[in-house]
């Protein structure tokens, strides 16, 4: 009895571990250098939008891509973990190094604008910073405004987060066969969400929300599900997103059409191309430049550059005025150079010092998990 005991124990911790094995294997096989590229282009788009020009949609398009990007990795790592019986270790792994990877700069980045709103000038950063600890950013800036200006872009991390918390479940729930409808009606859900909001003049807020993103990210995840099927983007499909994401960009960037058109109408249709750029790059099929070390190396720790850059903006405004020049580092070229490479440069010190460490504990911690 012990030793038919004994032997299923060993077999349950071969199955539990070949989990983690598989989850890893998951991960490596998506660190496409030429995917960090892309995260790096997407991150500079948001420094130009945010440090130069504010009327561009650059910012918007580069945040869009991160949604398409985060669908696309999460759930390539989930459905490995569903293709096993241990479900249960395999959402408790993903939880933990989700968790590893964005909460220390997260709440060390909170804690430091606490410390700081004084002296930085932020007002309502008390009565927001249990919104932002709670991963509720975006529903507090829908509904009290623009203050502090200094986290406004945790909407993204927000939505993000809602996201883990719901989809995992969703995965291991949802049979295959109906996964891609699964997909499709999430997309057509939140075209009809923003609509509906169109017509009650809530598009601002309704940006905000999480349901704004939801196609974005479930273009991602069909994407994931359709190359763990072995399926290939025809040209045709390929050749199709060319001429829309050119339309699309041109459109966006220097035409205003009016929320109707230019919310509705081109937040879907550019969901191809920039599905098409993931896909492409995920095989490493698209531009070797992109690959290059430098780019690749930014866009490696570029979730520390977007998370830093506003508030390392707010002390260089803090700086500018203590010493009377309070309009020296207002938007433009200069500030694009200056707030761009301190927020680099933060984000490398992060990276080396806090993140790397704990995503390497996280690791050695669920690995010991599944041998236990």
């Amino acid at each position: 009895m012990t030793s038919q005991f004994s032997k299923s124990f060993i077999i349950a911790t071969k199955e539990t571990s070949c989990i983690f094995c598989n989850i890893e294997a998951s991960v490596c096989r998506l660190r496409e250098p030429q995917l960090d590229g892309l995260r790096a282009i997407a991150l500079l788009s948001v420094f130009y939008s945010h440090f130069w020009e504010e009327s561009s949609n650059l910012g918007h398009l580069g945040v869009r891509f991160f949604f398409v990007l985060s669908g696309f990795l999460i759930t390539n790592i989930l459905l490995a973990a569903k293709g096993h019986d241990h479900h249960a270790a395999g959402i408790t792994v993903f939880f933990a190094r989700r968790a590893a990877r964005i909460w220390p700069p997260y709440f060390l980045t909170l804690g430091f604008c606490w410390l700081a709103s004084g002296p930085l000038r932020l007002p309502m950063m008390q009565e927001s910073l249990p919104w932002h600890a709670l991963f509720l950013s975006n529903i507090w800036y829908a509904t009290h405004g623009s203050e502090p200006w200094a986290l406004a872009h945790l909407w993204t991390l927000a939505v993000e987060e809602q996201f883990y918390l719901i989809w995992p479940f969703v995965i291991l729930a949802l049979p295959s066969r109906h996964f891609l409808k699964f997909c499709g009606a999430l997309v057509s859900c939140t075209v009809a969400y923003r609509v509906c909001a169109f017509a009650l003049g809530k598009v601002d807020e309704a940006t905000l929300l999480t349901f704004d993103s939801i196609d974005a990210l479930a273009a991602g995840a069909a994407l994931s599900f359709l190359s763990e099927e072995g399926w290939s983007a025809p040209r045709w499909l390929l050749w199709l997103s060319v001429p829309v994401g050119l339309a699309g960009f041109i459109m966006q960037i220097v035409s205003d059409l009016g929320n109707l058109v230019q919310w509705v109408v081109l937040e879907a249709a550019l969901l191809l191309p920039l599905a098409a750029i993931v896909a492409l790059a995920s095989k490493g099929q698209f531009l070797k430049i992109l690959a290059n070390r430098s780019l690749s190396g930014l866009g490696r720790i570029s979730y520390g550059a977007y998370l830093f850059h506003l508030p390392v903006w707010a002390v260089l405004f803090a700086l500018s005025a203590r010493f009377g020049v309070g309009d020296f580092f207002s938007r433009g070229p200069l500030t694009m150079l200056v707030a761009g490479s301190l927020s680099v440069l933060t984000a490398l010190v992060s990276w080396t010092m806090v993140e790397r460490p704990v995503m390497a504990w996280s690791k050695r911690l669920t690995s010991r998990l599944a041998a236990a």
